[in-house]
């Protein structure tokens, strides 16, 4: 009875040894898939955006994809109301300007991402009111004889060397309203300082 008893309580230990270690792996995989999944959908975004424009010696390197549709799935889910210019960027050498005057009443925003798909900074229409964009980004390790900052800038440090730019311009009748929203959009530049 005493040796059933023992055969008993070894093969629970097992089954609980099993249980733990499938949770572990189980709790590790999780962690992995959280962590990797944002990078790799951000890398997919870096190899997608058009090499001339993040080239090292591009001085402008903003992309106006055309307005929405059905058809464009470059931008996760895209508003059929919303144009958009994009920029993608490397720290790693230079810090980055940024500069938009858009003047219009629609709504605007430029928001800036990590390399892992994090947002760290969105300046819009209401928080700039009348001033033009002027941000300067600069690395998470800074720069050995880094450059002077213009006068004025605001001044943001990215979490990542690399990153991307998004600008949204509202729209609401795109062929009425084409003339100013693609002067408002087309006013952004992205170039190294």
């Amino acid at each position: 009875m005493a040796r059933a008893r023992d055969g008993q309580s070894g093969s629970r230990r097992l089954w609980f040894y099993r249980i733990e270690v499938l949770l572990a792996v189980a709790v590790l995989t999780h962690l992995l898939v959280v962590w990797a999944l944002p990078r790799v959908i951000m890398d997919r975004v870096f190899r997608a955006f058009p090499q001339e424009l993040s080239a090292p010696d591009s001085r402008d390197r903003v992309y106006f994809p055309p307005m929405t549709d059905a058809t464009q799935r470059r931008i996760v889910m895209p508003s059929p109301d919303l144009l958009y210019a994009t920029c993608v960027f490397d720290l790693r050498e230079r810090p980055l300007r940024i500069q938009a005057d858009p003047r219009t009443t629609n709504y605007w925003s430029v928001a800036l991402y990590a390399a892992n798909s994090d947002n760290y900074f969105v300046l819009n229409d209401r928080q700039a009111g009348a001033r033009p964009v002027n941000v300067i980004v600069l690395g998470p390790g800074g720069y050995p004889g880094a450059p002077a900052l213009p006068p004025g800038a605001q001044v943001v440090t990215a979490p990542s060397n690399r990153g991307m730019l998004l600008m949204r311009v509202l729209v609401g009748d795109y062929d009425r309203e084409r003339d100013v929203v693609e002067a408002a959009r087309r006013t952004l530049r992205c170039q190294p300082l």
